[in-house]
Parts: structure tokens; sequence; C-alpha cells
């Protein structure tokens, strides 16, 4: 998913009655959890339980500024490390002031993290790395363990609160409880690390998905490019922009364009490469004339270097598109010779190559700029 699929929310901190209550269900949910699953509720605590608490709730409100998010880290931390217990009724464990309480919610995020047993730390950062949403087949593929230890770990960092299950069709599905979690989970990782597990996912999702692969497009481009494979990050990001084009998203497109010739640059010199550029940057032209219109100054860059490349690789066919792409933009920006110029040169290329599609298009753009001259045919 690219980010202009995304949607940013603003999560305002809560008002002190709102918070109060929300802390009290924090403390004693975990306990209604435990014992409905025992179907008992005699030992649950009751409304006005807990008077020992009243300093910690007043601490956690005058840390977390009513952040729900924090709020809710912060008191799973506490239970995780052993400060709160649960038998019979929720106890705080040692004294509000020897609590050790990071400043930010990504603080206490990353301390829970770290106090999970290894296997499910590192089971827990490769699911990061996968994203935050995720089908266990893809899981399995990836993490490369049984079903029953994987089955185990998964269940281990569910109960920890980290990631969830829901519903699917065909597959299990599983997704962060919050962005942030998963945030903090995949930068927890060393970058070297993190580029192996996204060579490993983006393989994994070509081997599940050899008949779908234009479903995952958006997925493939994406780890591919994070794990330095730069061909396989051209060709899907190329990919993924052509698809955006074909539905309308041209905006979106734009970026997978550009990042597509950004790591371009990285691959060896060839006619090869010089072709993928060719391609890329006559798409890219396209997808800029309709987002910012024909006389935006980087639309005139990709056709200029498209003409470069059509005239290098004796690639006819391009460079008449680019040819006949420059002669429009030349017409909205009054350039009437060298609009002129460059349709007259498309023209006789298409006669020469005797290709119907391509002259109808030359003879219409040279129409245009005879028109709006007021020149006679045939006359200079």
């Amino acid at each position: 998913m690219g980010q202009q699929d995304l949607t940013q929310l603003r999560l305002d901190p809560l008002g002190r009655e709102n918070a109060d209550e929300m802390l009290d269900a924090l403390l004693l949910m975990p306990l209604a959890r435990s014992v409905a699953g025992e179907g008992k509720r005699g030992d649950e605590p009751r409304a006005g339980e807990g008077a020992d608490l009243v300093p910690l709730k007043r601490l956690v409100l005058e840390r977390t500024e009513g952040n729900p998010l924090f709020m809710e880290e912060l008191i799973q931390a506490l239970f995780d490390e052993g400060a709160l217990v649960r038998n019979g009724t929720v106890k705080l464990t040692r004294q509000p002031s020897q609590l050790k309480i990071p400043p930010t919610v990504q603080g206490i995020l990353a301390a829970r993290i770290d106090r999970l047993p290894p296997e499910e730390k590192e089971l827990l950062q490769a699911l990061a790395v996968i994203g935050r949403e995720f089908p266990l087949s893809l899981v399995r593929q990836v993490v490369q363990l049984s079903p029953d230890q994987l089955d185990r770990l998964l269940s281990g960092v569910q109960a920890g609160e980290f990631i969830y299950d829901r519903p699917a069709a065909a597959d299990i599905e599983y997704s962060f409880k919050h962005a942030l979690t998963h945030d903090v989970a995949y930068n927890s990782l060393l970058t070297d690390r993190r580029k192996v597990l996204h060579e490993r996912i983006a393989q994994a999702i070509e081997a599940l998905y050899p008949e779908r692969l234009e479903d995952h497009l958006t997925e493939l481009a994406h780890h591919f490019d994070r794990s330095g494979n730069l061909p396989k990050a051209v060709e899907y990001l190329g990919r993924t922009g052509d698809r955006a084009a074909r539905q309308g998203a041209h905006s979106g497109a734009i970026g997978y364009f550009n990042r597509a010739l950004e790591l371009l640059r990285g691959l060896p010199d060839g006619a090869a490469r010089d072709i993928q550029e060719l391609d890329l940057q006559m798409a890219l032209s396209w997808s800029l004339f309709v987002a910012r219109g024909p006389r935006a100054p980087e639309q005139e860059f990709a056709l200029v270097r498209a003409r470069e490349l059509g005239e290098q690789l004796g690639e006819n066919g391009k460079l008449m598109e680019a040819l006949l792409a420059l002669a429009q933009t030349r017409v909205h920006r009054r350039d009437y010779g060298l609009a002129r110029e460059l349709a007259e040169r498309a023209l006789a290329m298409a006669q020469q190559a005797k290709t119907s599609a391509t002259l109808a298009e030359a003879h219409c753009a040279l129409a245009i700029v005879l028109f709006v001259t007021g020149t006679v045919p045939g006359s200079a």
C-alpha cells in the first residue's frame, strides 16, 4: 500500500473524566477476561475497589496527558514487568515513585518488545517487515518454522496484544494492533536484517501468487525496493506505476515512475537499461500531462530525455511518440516554430515507416500548428 492510499486521523487526548473511565477499564479488564474464561465472576474487582491504585492512576494521567494509546500501552507494560499483578484484585507491587516510565509511547512499546522471549521478539520483527497486515500463509513462507512452533509464537505475541487476528475468506489474517506498534517493531531491526527479510518476503509473494502477481505489485515494489534488489525494484515499480495510470491514479503513478528512474541510475549502463528508462520516461510524461498539465516543466524534461534515448537506441516508434508529445507541449507554450519542426519530423518518419496510426497523429499535430498560425500547407 502506498502513502496515497492512507488516511491520517488525529487522536486527541481524553478529558479527565473519560481518561479515568478508560484507566478503570484497563486495570479491571485483564482480570475480567481471565475470570470470564473460567466461568467465575465472584472475585472480579468491583467499582470502588483498588483505592491503593489512585496514586498510580494520577501518575499515569500526568505522564500520558490523556493520550489513549500511551495509557493503554503503559498499563500493559506495568502488567508485563510485574509492577501490577492480578490475584483476585489488581495490586501495585511497588511505590509509584519507584516506577520507571519512559517519556514517550514509543519508549513504552520498545521496552515491551525487548521484554519478549527472543523467539517471539524475532517473529514480531519479521511480521513488522511483512507489513501492518499479513496473511498466515505468507508468514509461514517467510519465517520457515514448524506449524506448531509458529502457532505457539503467534499466540504469544497475540497474548501480549501486539497483533490480533481477523476473519478472512480464504486464510487467517493478522494485523498489528496499532500502526505505532508496527513502526517500533520494524525500527528495532538492524538495517541489514531488514533488507534480508524484505528480499525473502518478496520472493515468498512471487512463489505464493504466481498467477496473481498483478494483485501484489505494490507489495513487491515495496519489498524489493527496501531489500536493495534494484532490477526487481525497478521492474515492479514500473508495473505498479502502469497499473496506477490505467486506473486514473496519475499522481500516484508519478511517484512510482520517479522512484523507478531514481533506482535505475544504480544499474549498469547498457541498451537494456536505456530501453527501461525510455519506457519509464514516456509513461511518466503521460501521467505528468494528465496530472499537472502540458505546461509542467517536468513533463517536457521527461519527453526530451525520451527523445534522446529514442535517437540513441534507434527506437523509432517511441521516438515518434516523443516528438509528437513534444510538439503538443510546444503548441501549449505558443512556440509554434519548434512545434511545426517536431511535427514535420514525426510525419516524415511515419511516412517512411508506413505506420498508419502514427501517420494520422502526425498529420493531426501538424494541422493544429498550421491552423493556429494561419499558415497555408506547403508554405514556409
